[in-house]
């Protein structure tokens, strides 16, 4: 032990600390990574949904397995779009703000999860694919997918096939993107009721993805592999939520514990 004492610390106060090679050792490695993935994976679906968008065969987009254009047309259509760039442009940004203020506040990476998570609804999911390309119909190759998961996107807006749809991107044009950047306007500001207001906005989230996909699956309507995907995608909005309300449940039963604890110690 003596050659890795700290200046001036006992044998008994070096006891508690982690030698240089526990430090680095892969378990160390491994746990770190973890908790990046768990932090930023948010992050991760977005690149994973981009990359879809850049290499499909949009022609060809209802054929199973499949079909890629690698020819790069598709990924030029979406990247010189004035509609992606100004919603990922955007994005890049707050992501890179989100990673500086995680280290400098020191965030858990589940706070820094949900702020990533807020971010990604805001400029992303909400705005750039559902509204842009489901709503107003104007991004390039996510409105074409869009119209192979459901073909009543092929209708006028309000149209009974997809009223339905237009209820939902209406609740995230008006409601749920304001609530992302609220949300994020609240972690900024490290505001002790973000909880609180994060639970009911999940909520929101929640109970919006129901009434979207509802229809659709009760009727049996499924048009393609798309449609699959488009739905497996969509269970994200119902899973994380519950994520969410869990961890809160959680962090406000362990403070009860704790006063209650305190509690009986004062009593007694």
């Amino acid at each position: 032990l003596k050659q890795f004492w700290h200046k001036g610390e006992s044998p008994q106060q070096f006891k508690g600390k982690a030698s240089p090679w526990q430090r680095s050792s892969p378990g160390c490695c491994e746990g770190a990574m973890l908790q990046t993935l768990a932090a930023w994976w948010p992050a991760l679906f977005v690149l994973g949904t981009l990359l879809l968008v850049c290499i499909i065969d949009i022609s060809r987009a209802h054929i199973f397995p499949p079909v890629l254009d690698l020819s790069g047309e598709p990924a030029k259509r979406v990247l010189t779009s004035p509609w992606f760039l100004g919603m990922f442009l955007p994005l890049l940004v707050g992501l890179l703000w989100i990673r500086s203020f995680s280290r400098v506040n020191k965030l858990s990476s589940t706070d820094t999860c949900n702020m990533v998570w807020w971010m990604v609804n805001l400029f992303w999911f909400h705005t750039a694919c559902d509204i842009f390309s489901g709503f107003f119909m104007t991004m390039p190759v996510l409105t074409e997918l869009y119209a192979h998961m459901s073909p009543s996107h092929l209708n006028p807006r309000w149209h009974e096939s997809r009223a339905h749809l237009d209820s939902g991107y209406c609740l995230e044009l008006f409601v749920e993107v304001p609530m992302a950047a609220w949300m994020l306007y609240l972690h900024a500001r490290r505001d002790p009721a973000r909880h609180l207001a994060e639970v009911w906005a999940a909520a929101v989230q929640f109970a919006g993805t129901i009434c979207y996909y509802a229809p659709g699956v009760a009727k049996g309507e499924t048009h393609c592999w798309l449609s699959y995907m488009d739905r497996s995608c969509g269970a994200v909005w119902v899973i994380f939520p519950m994520v969410i309300l869990k961890r809160h449940l959680d962090a406000e039963r362990a403070k009860g514990g704790i006063s209650g604890k305190a509690g009986k110690t004062k009593a007694a």
